[in-house]
């Protein structure tokens, strides 16, 4: 099949593909939280990816069938057998559908009659889509190009928003950025300037990014309000979200035709914005705050650049919805009890499959599941002798698929586990692992309890029984011409299933680090993908002779290799307790050029048990100028158990000429163990310069004190320390410690000086207390705070409670508070919180009442934003028959600014007014 009747087919298996995937999505969704941001993100992500490997995939497929299809069925002709050794097939469980190279017969093939009655069908159909397929892909090319351009003067336009209209801000817009980069860890510099065009705040750019601030929102913004969205756009620009835009425009140009790639790219877009509302609201603590910051650059909003990041994307009524109420987000399709039974059903049928064999001195409950569904080998061959030499093994194996004609295979032997390996491992990049509410792949470490794994175990292939040693498997697989290339590398403890997609598998047995260490090397400079090469790295680092195993990592990591092959032998070189690798860690941590390189090197130091690289991690956390790989050495002196190692992060906590720094020690010194480290914390706590330190401090005591002794200090730092913000944290800690913080938390509600402690206290109490208790001290406080905000904090709150209590105090609020800004705030949280009916009622009392007028257009706003429209017919009352002008005026122009079809017309009705 030719190049172009090949892209026509995976255009139309696609239509099908795409929808495939798109309802995977759907239920994914359906399946998690409208809250877990981050989780559903990372399945919209995955499933775009998706959709543009499945064309490629099939089209390469279609192009090539002889490759793909070269390992799925065993070759007619008979077993070829050497001379001097016999090949032993082995019986492999029947759930596994296995065949045999003597043509064996498969389970679960059709009959010869059904079978042929199909593929004539198919080739019917076939018959009529091949000549189309060339015009298809002609007009396929021309909608790509069309989008293309498109694209293209998105992205030019953006380039201009950088460098048309633009100045530079204050001084005073400056420092807010850097001290929100600060708190949200963006390192990379960041350029701000404000810009005449655009009119909501915008990040432009990856490498260089740049956030543009509209005139408008300086002067028409709050400074806490611009703050918020000024933070919306650095959780951009940490996330790297610009770039994830440009690759996501990409796909949709190059599948523009189907429905589901643009529904899917929607859900991404959706999604990403969810994510950074997230670390906004985790960074200012004020979810009510930042939407009303999203709601007040709404109404200035315009277009903005396909290719800008704008803090107002995505559905904002969602978003402001999912920020205020996040209870009241849209409900699941069913319950997630459903989805838990259905999960259990499924690992049991896939554990009745695979048998129960379990690791030797495992307990029950720590078996992993296995997914066999056309993982298993169609053959296994095992070496009769395996006291040979490897490498003799080894060429044997490559013969044995050479004369069997296999186009696919997998050579695998195994080596004993290292002594330094306390978990299991598992290095496998193409093969997913499911786990308690993830899905991932590549290089893991862990207990891997309740995981789920795709293939079958090893132990029945291969005729011994499961242990901890490790699985060396290597998939190999012929090109068009007939050349054999390293594909596949699949490293991990020996009882893990593997998926050995239906490929013939050769087992060479036992290998000593000495035997085996030569061959996976020689594999490294054999093969050009730098994924495999990384994989192959892990394969040499889990060997457990350390003095072979060293030279070789060193020689990689002082090489000209990518960045993440030099990065995983970094880390692997933690592993190993030799001088060379400390020497060589210390070196790459301070010097190499790649940042990644040197991070993970500073890691490494961490892992290391020698006490030189104790010395070394302290040296780098100190004097190392980059300030990433200082963080990583300061986390990894609190796995040292040497004093030293606690000196020197009380040292760098105190004194750290990088803010960053300092709190990683603090968080460090929390988590040693043996609480060896919360004195210095509750010291710094106490005296630290720096506010944002002692915040850190704060949160860690809380987290890590027992109740009883954080209470106490808690408590003295809420009511003494200098900065409100380190109060606020500590109000938060003391909510967080359970009955015995509350009656501080609520002394301090009641009586601390500063307005925001208050308030902070007050969102606490609406959390952590019993209704009962929470409706009597928000009301009380409601009614006889001294300051308007704490007020309206305990108005707000009284509204998240939910209760019909809670609903009645903010009636008598919204009709009778002596201050107006108190009477907006309980009509604008009644109108959130009750029902429409009771809304509506409440709402056209106040209108019917006397009352000042902005409580009016509090009124008239609430009304507008009622959904289904419920506030649209009082809405027009109030603009027909008000008694007062203003509030006729303001209806007015709130039904024009209405996308309702009954607003339009009264508004238009009057526009014809003589």
């Amino acid at each position: 099949m030719n190049a172009t009747h090949a892209l026509g087919w995976a255009l139309v298996h696609f239509l099908w593909q795409g929808i495939a995937l798109a309802v995977i999505l759907a239920v994914a969704r359906a399946l998690t939280r409208p809250t877990a941001a981050r989780m559903r993100y990372a399945l919209s992500i995955l499933t775009l990816a998706a959709m543009l490997v499945l064309p490629v995939a099939t089209a390469l497929r279609m192009y090539q069938p002889s490759v793909a299809t070269g390992d799925l069925a065993a070759p007619s002709q008979p077993q070829v057998v050497s001379a001097s050794v016999e090949p032993q097939p082995v019986d492999v469980p029947a759930a596994a559908a296995v065949s045999t190279p003597a043509g064996g017969e498969m389970t679960g093939r059709p009959p010869a009659a059904a079978a042929a009655a199909s593929i004539a069908r198919l080739a019917e159909v076939k018959s009529l889509l091949d000549p189309a397929l060339p015009w298809l892909v002609v007009l396929w090319v021309g909608g790509v190009l069309m989008l293309s351009v498109r694209l293209a003067h998105g992205w030019i336009a953006a380039r201009r928003l950088r460098t048309h209209g633009t100045r530079p801000t204050s001084a005073s817009l400056h420092q807010m950025l850097e001290r929100l980069a600060a708190q949200l860890r963006v390192t990379r510099p960041v350029q701000l300037l404000e810009s005449l065009i655009v009119e909501v705040p915008a990040v432009i750019g990856a490498l260089r990014p740049v956030i543009l601030v509209p005139v408008s929102a300086i002067t028409g913004l709050t400074p806490q309000q611009l703050e918020v969205l000024l933070a919306h756009e650095l959780a951009h620009v940490r996330r790297y979200d610009y770039l994830v835009n440009v690759v996501q425009c990409v796909i949709e140009t190059l599948l523009f035709y189907h429905p589901a790639v643009w529904w899917v790219s929607r859900r991404v877009r959706d999604e990403r914005e969810h994510c950074c509302d997230d670390l906004v609201v985790q960074v200012c603590g004020d979810p009510h705050l930042y939407a009303a910051a999203l709601v007040g650059m709404e109404r200035i909003r315009s277009a903005t650049p396909r290719l800008a990041l704008a803090a107002t994307g995505g559905s904002l009524l969602h978003r402001v919805r999912r920020l205020l109420l996040p209870a009241a987000t849209r409900p699941e399709f069913f319950p997630r009890w459903a989805a838990g039974v259905a999960g259990v059903v499924a690992v049991t049928v896939a554990l009745l499959a695979t048998g129960s064999d379990r690791v030797a001195g495992q307990p029950a409950d720590t078996a992993v599941s296995a997914d066999t569904i056309r993982t298993a080998p169609d053959t296994v061959l095992r070496h009769p002798d395996p006291s040979q030499p490897l490498a003799q093994r080894w060429e044997w194996a490559k013969t044995q698929a050479r004369q069997l004609g296999r186009r696919a295979y997998w050579i695998g032997y195994q080596v004993s586990r290292p002594s330094w390996l306390e978990h299991s491992m598992y290095v496998d990049r193409g093969s997913e692992v499911t786990g308690p509410g993830i899905t991932m792949s590549g290089r893991m470490f862990g207990d891997f309890q309740g995981f789920m794994f795709r293939g079958v175990r090893l132990a029945p292939l291969t005729g011994t029984g499961d242990s901890d040693d490790i699985a060396m498997l290597f998939g190999f697989s012929a090109d068009a011409s007939g050349k054999v290339t390293l594909s596949h590398v699949h490293v991990a403890s020996f009882y893990l299933p593997v998926d050995f997609r239906g490929r013939t598998l050769f087992w060479l047995g036992n290998a000593s680090d000495a035997q085996s260490l030569p061959i996976v090397e020689a594999l490294f400079t054999a093969t050009p993908q730098a994924e495999l090469r990384e994989d192959i790295v892990a394969a040499v680092g889990i060997h457990g002779s350390s003095d072979r195993v060293v030279p070789i990592l060193l020689r990689w990591l002082t090489s000209r290799e990518p960045t993440d092959v030099r990065s995983q032998a970094a880390e692997w070189l933690g592993f190993h307790p030799s001088a060379a690798a400390v020497v060589a860690l210390s070196r790459a941590a301070r010097n190499d050029a790649a940042g990644d390189v040197r991070r993970e090197a500073a890691e490494a130091l961490g892992d290391n048990t020698l006490e030189a690289a104790t010395d070394s991690s302290i040296a780098i956390a100190k004097t190392a100028t980059d300030p990433d790989a200082r963080r990583e050495a300061v986390e990894g002196l609190g796995e040292k158990t040497s004093d030293r190692a606690r000196a020197a992060l009380v040292t760098i906590a105190q004194n750290d000429r990088d803010e960053d720094v300092q709190r990683e020690a603090v968080e460090t010194l929390g988590e040693m163990p043996n609480r060896r480290g919360l004195s210095a914390v509750r010291d710094i706590a106490r005296s630290h310069p720096r506010p944002d330190v002692r915040r850190e401090a704060v949160e860690t005591l809380g987290e890590n004190l027992e109740p009883a002794e954080a209470f106490t200090l808690l408590k003295a730092i809420a009511t003494s320390d200098p900065n409100p913000d380190v109060q606020r944290e500590a109000v938060d800690a003391l909510g967080e410690i359970g009955e015995l913080g509350l009656p501080a938390v609520i002394e301090i509600a009641r009586t601390h000086p500063s307005p925001d402690v208050r308030r902070a206290a007050i969102e606490t109490i609406g959390e952590k207390a019993p209704a009962a208790q929470a409706l009597d001290l928000l009301g009380q406080i409601a009614r006889a705070d001294r300051d308007p905000d704490v007020q309206r904090q305990a108005v707000e709150t009284l509204g998240e409670l939910h209760d019909e209590r809670a609903y009645n105090l903010l009636v008598e609020f919204a009709r009778t508070h002596p201050v107006s800004d108190v009477r907006r705030q309980a009509i604008e949280t009644y109108g959130e919180s009750a029902s429409r009916d009771s809304a509506l009622a409440l709402l056209k009392s106040i209108l019917a009442s006397d009352a000042p007028e902005d409580v009016y257009s509090a009124v008239l706003e609430a009304l507008e934003e009622m959904e289904d429209g419920a506030g649209i017919p009082t809405l027009i009352d109030a603009a027909r028959s008000h008694p007062n002008r203003e509030v006729r005026a303001d209806a007015l122009r709130r039904l024009a600014e209405s996308d309702d079809p009954r607003a339009q017309q009264v508004f238009d009705r009057t526009l014809r007014r003589p």
